[in-house]
């Protein structure tokens, strides 16, 4: 895990300088290529990109608003993960519902319930979704993890924890939408944290219980420093494992056991075929961002890890 807090500390005080062939020229005022020399870039890698076919057809070849050429993006040649039937492992049976609402949750009325969700601005669809709360008290969390809450300078609730949390600890699988900043990853990680201490200890070759799933490095490593904050609470072990980090130092990060894997879709299949981890103890997945990892092209692997995890999951 050395090399994950180092990146982690790197991430805080740097922004990585970009790669630079010391044969060629560099140009110190701008960073990045624009469009036009992206452009000229592709034509000289791609001469005949372009070319017209015997039928006349432009090929795949698209362009931007300005008329210009856009180079089509580098494939991801991840192989998905080999088929699994599940109905072939004997998984053990876990618990998922540990919400038991406030007293004063319970005496709101009906209108008073919709009124609060106005207030909040929240919108919720679902079979009795349960009534959102006011207060980080209403969660039933023990004192460890409230004390953890309050040093993290959070006075109350935001809308996605006041309605997300009371769902998430009721066992029910969550689609949520909320802004950046919205106090959203510790509206996963909370009942994430109650979920795992609920389950009996990590045993040798066992893999995780919590997988979060995110589809960039910056991210992941966000979430793995709000995990590992909250985390440490219960000594629960966090992993981060993403492209560009040694996959040597991730891999033996995940052999020690950690009962939280934070990790990008391609890195956590180049981690299972490498059998460093496997997903059967994977009772909490959290697909972060998915709709941004959908058009980033990983929808195969996401899929593929998904059907790796038992089906009775929880899944946010």
């Amino acid at each position: 895990m050395a090399g994950i807090e180092a990146q982690v500390e790197r991430e805080k005080k740097t922004v990585p300088a970009p790669n630079v062939d010391p044969k060629k020229g560099t140009r110190g005022d701008i960073d990045d290529e624009d469009d036009e020399e992206s452009y000229y870039r592709y034509m000289e890698e791609n001469p005949h990109a372009g070319l017209q076919d015997g039928d006349g057809s432009d090929g795949e070849l698209e362009y931007d608003q300005d008329g210009n050429p856009i180079p089509p993006p580098r494939k991801r040649d991840i192989d998905p993960l080999p088929v699994i039937y599940h109905s072939e492992i004997d998984y053990e049976k876990f618990e998922k519902n540990f919400y038991i609402p406030h007293e004063d949750i319970i005496a709101l009325a009906s209108s008073q319930t919709q009124e609060l969700r106005h207030k909040l601005g929240i919108k919720v669809s679902g079979p009795s979704p349960p009534a959102p709360v006011t207060s980080f008290a209403h969660f039933g969390f023990d004192e460890s993890l409230m004390k953890a809450i309050r040093k993290s300078e959070y006075t109350q609730p935001t809308p996605i924890q006041a309605q997300g949390v009371p769902t998430a600890l009721s066992g029910r699988d969550i689609i949520g939408i909320a802004k950046t900043g919205s106090g959203k990853t510790a509206a996963f990680l909370w009942p994430m944290l109650v979920h795992i201490m609920d389950q009996k200890n990590l045993g040798p070759g066992d893999g995780p219980i919590g997988l979060i799933l995110a589809p960039t490095r910056e991210l992941s490593l966000q979430i793995y420093q709000e995990a590992k904050k909250f985390g440490k609470v219960y000594n629960i072990s966090v992993c981060c494992c993403y492209g560009g980090g040694s996959k040597w130092e991730q891999s033996k990060a995940l052999e020690q056991g950690a009962e939280i894997v934070v990790a990008t879709p391609g890195r956590m299949i180049d981690m299972i075929k490498m059998k460093a981890t496997n997903l059967r103890r994977v009772t909490y997945l959290v697909l972060d961002e998915a709709d941004k990892m959908f058009n980033m092209g990983f929808e195969p692997q996401v899929r593929s890890i998904c059907n790796h995890v038992r089906p009775d999951r929880q899944t946010l």
